[in-house]
C-alpha cells in the first residue's frame, strides 16, 4: 500500500535525509517506539503523513514527504525527535521490504546514487542484522516486525484468505501458521534448545501483536477457539524451555520475554490470552532469583505510576503478589492483594495453591479467611479446588478443626467435599446426619458406593437415612417413585435382619402398608417387592 502513494523517490529522498540530519540515539528511540508499537495510527493525506507517536503522552507528528526537514512533532524536541523517527520506520520498513534492495540500486535507469543520498544507517547501524543462533534478542523480535508486516501485506491479496473477512483476527491461524512457518526455518541447523528458545519468542511475538491489533471486543466462538490453539502452542514450547532454566546465557532471552508479556498483561483492554497466567509461570520457571529481585522492582516503579481504579493496576498487583511469594514474602503479597478494590475471586485460586503446594498452612488459613465472603458466592469449580486444599491441610497440619470449620461454613455448596471427607475420615454417623439434613441428597443422586461401603461397615448407621429416604419417595405419589422406594426398602430389610431385628421390621412395613390404603399403586409395588402379601 505504501508503494501506491509514496513515490520510490521519495522515500529514498526521506531515508537520505534521516540518515544525514538525525541524531543516532534519538533514532534509536525512535526505532524502539515502532517495534513496540507505539505509532498509534498514521494519515497520508496529499504531500503529508499525518501521526500520533504515543510514549506516555500522545504526540502528533506531521511528516513532508516532499521536503523531511520541514517535518514536525509536537514534543519539546519539536524537529528529528524519536517520534519523527518511529513514523518514519513505519513506512519505511513495509516499502524496503516490498521492494527488494532498492535502496542500494540506482535510482532510475542511468542515474547512480549520489553520495549526498547514503541509505538510512546510524553509525554503521544496518538495519537488515542476519537472525544467528546466538542473538541477540533484539534481533530476532526486529526480524520478526518485517516477517510480520511483510504477512500482512501479502495476506491482502492472496486468495488463500479470500474466503475470510479481512481483519486480522478472523484469518489468524492461518497468519499464525504462515508466519511461524517463515520464521523458524530460519533455525534449522541450530541446536534444539535454541531452536525452542526462538520458537517460544516467535509465537510470544505473534500473540503480542495480534494482542494489540484487535481492542476491546467479543470474541465468536471461533476466534475463542484459534486463541486458545495458539496459547497452547506457546505453552507447549515454555515447557520444553523450562528444563534449563538456569543457564547463564540463556538470561537475556528469558528476561526479553518476561518483559513482552508484562507489556500486554499491563495494556488497558479486554485481553484474549491468559497474560497474568503466563507472567506467572514465566517468572517461576524462568527467572532465577536475581531476575524476580529485578523483576519485582520493576512491576514496583510501575504500579506507583497507575491509578488503583484502572485495570492496569489490578494485573501488576496480581503479578507483583506473585512474585512476592517466590521470594517468600507472603505477608507482603496479601498486603498488595488487600489494596485493590475490587478483585475477582478465580484469580485468588494461584495464591492458594501455591500456598497449599507449599505446606504453609498457617499462611493458607490466614487467606482463606481473608477470602470467606468470595469464596462462598464463587464457582463449583473453584469452591471445590479450595475444599480440597482446606481437607488436606486439615490432615497434615496442626489446624485440622480449623479448616473443616471452614468447609462446614460453605455448606450447602459444599457438600460433596465435605461428605468425602466424613467418609474418607471414617466418621460415617457424620454422614449419615449429613444426608439427614439436606433433603437435596437423596437415594436417586447418591454415590451408591459409599452406601455400598456402609453397608459392609457399619450397617445399622445407614437405617434413619434409608427410613428417611421411603418416606420421601412414597410422598411423590407416582409409579415410579413407588418402584424406588420398594428396591429401597428392600434393602432396609436386608438391614434389619443383619441387626436381628426381624420382629421390628414385620410391624415397621405392617405400619406403613395401613399407612396408605388408598394408594393402590403403592400397594402393588410392595406386594410385586413380595413385602407384604
Amino acid at each position: 500500500m505504501f508503494k501506491e502513494y509514496i513515490s520510490d523517490e521519495n522515500m529514498i529522498d526521506m531515508a537520505a535525509e534521516v540518515a544525514r540530519s538525525m541524531d543516532p540515539e534519538l533514532y534509536e528511540l525512535g526505532k524502539n517506539h515502532y517495534y513496540c508499537g507505539r505509532v498509534e495510527w498514521t494519515k497520508l493525506f496529499g504531500p503529508r503523513i499525518y501521526s500520533v507517536v504515543d510514549d506516555g503522552k500522545k504526540n502528533t507528528v506531521i511528516l513532508h514527504i516532499d521536503d523531511f526537514s520541514k517535518s514536525t512533532c509536537a514534543c519539546v524536541k519539536k524537529h528529528f525527535c524519536e517520534h519523527i523517527a518511529a513514523v518514519f520506520l513505519h513506512y519505511y520498513e513495509p516499502w524496503k521490504l516490498s521492494n527488494g534492495s532498492l535502496a542500494n540500486k540506482n535510482l532510475a535507469p542511468g542515474k547512480k546514487r549520489s553520495k549526498e543520498n547514503p541509505p538510512p544507517q546510524i553509525k554503521n547501524q544496518v538495519l537488515d542484522i542476519p537472525v544467528t543462533e546466538g542473538g541477540p534478542v533484539e534481533c530476532w523480535h526486529e526480524y520478526f516486525e518485517r516477517e510480520y508486516v511483510q504477512l500482512q501485506e501479502t495476506t491482502k491479496h492472496s486468495l488463500r484468505y479470500t474466503n475470510y473477512q479481512l481483519d486480522e483476527l478472523s484469518y489468524s491461524t492461518l497468519q499464525f501458521n504462515d508466519f511461524i512457518g517463515n520464521v523458524f526455518a530460519h533455525s534449522d541447523n541450530w541446536s534444539s534448545f535454541n531452536r525452542k528458545l526462538y520458537l517460544l519468542h516467535s509465537i510470544l511475538f505473534f500473540m503480542a501483536r495480534l494482542e494489540k491489533s484487535v481492542g476491546d471486543v467479543d470474541l465468536s466462538y471461533l476466534c475463542i477457539y484459534q486463541i486458545e490453539n495458539i496459547e497452547d502452542n506457546f505453552m507447549e514450547t515454555l515447557d520444553s524451555v523450562m528444563s534449563v532454566k538456569r543457564r547463564e546465557k540463556c538470561r537475556p532471552f528469558f528476561r526479553k520475554a518476561v518483559e513482552l508479556v508484562r507489556e500486554n498483561l499491563l495494556r488497558e483492554k479486554k485481553q484474549m490470552f491468559d497474560w497474568i497466567n503466563i507472567y506467572r509461570l514465566m517468572c517461576a520457571t524462568l527467572l532465577d532469583s536475581q531476575g524476580v529481585e529485578s523483576e519485582t522492582s520493576c512491576l514496583e516503579e510501575i504500579m506507583k505510576k497507575l491509578k488503583k481504579s484502572r485495570q492496569g493496576y489490578y494485573f501488576a498487583a496480581l503479578g507483583l503478589a506473585g512474585l512476592k511469594m517466590l521470594l517468600q514474602r507472603n505477608d507482603d503479597a496479601l498486603a498488595i492483594l488487600q489494596k485493590i478494590k475490587k478483585k475477582n475471586i478465580e484469580d485468588m485460586f494461584f495464591y492458594l495453591q501455591n500456598l497449599a503446594g507449599g505446606k504453609e498452612w498457617g499462611d493458607l488459613l490466614v487467606w482463606l479467611h481473608w477470602l470467606d465472603d468470595e469464596i462462598k458466592a464463587a464457582g463449583p469449580v473453584f469452591l471445590e479446588g479450595v475444599c480440597d486444599y482446606c481437607i488436606l491441610a486439615a490432615k497434615n497440619s496442626q489446624a485440622s478443626e480449623e479448616f473443616i470449620k471452614l468447609v462446614k461454613s460453605w455448606l450447602p455448596r459444599s457438600f460433596d467435599s465435605y461428605a468425602d471427607y466424613l467418609m474418607t475420615a471414617g466418621l460415617f454417623r457424620e454422614w449419615v446426619e449429613l444426608h439427614i439434613s439436606y433433603w437435596t441428597y437423596d437415594w436417586r443422586n447418591v454415590d451408591k458406593g459409599a452406601l455400598r461401603h456402609l453397608e459392609s461397615r457399619d450397617p445399622a448407621v445407614l437405617m434413619p437415612l434409608y427410613h428417611q429416604w421411603a418416606a420421601r419417595l412414597i410422598e411423590e405419589k407416582n409409579r415410579k417413585s413407588y418402584s424406588e422406594a420398594v428396591r429401597l426398602l428392600k434393602k432396609l430389610r436386608s438391614l434389619y435382619n443383619r441387626q436381628k431385628m426381624g420382629k421390628e421390621w414385620n410391624a415397621f412395613i405392617s405400619r406403613l402398608a395401613s399407612r396408605y390404603p388408598r394408594m393402590r399403586a403403592f400397594q402393588e409395588e410392595l406386594r410385586k417387592g413380595k413385602l407384604i402379601s
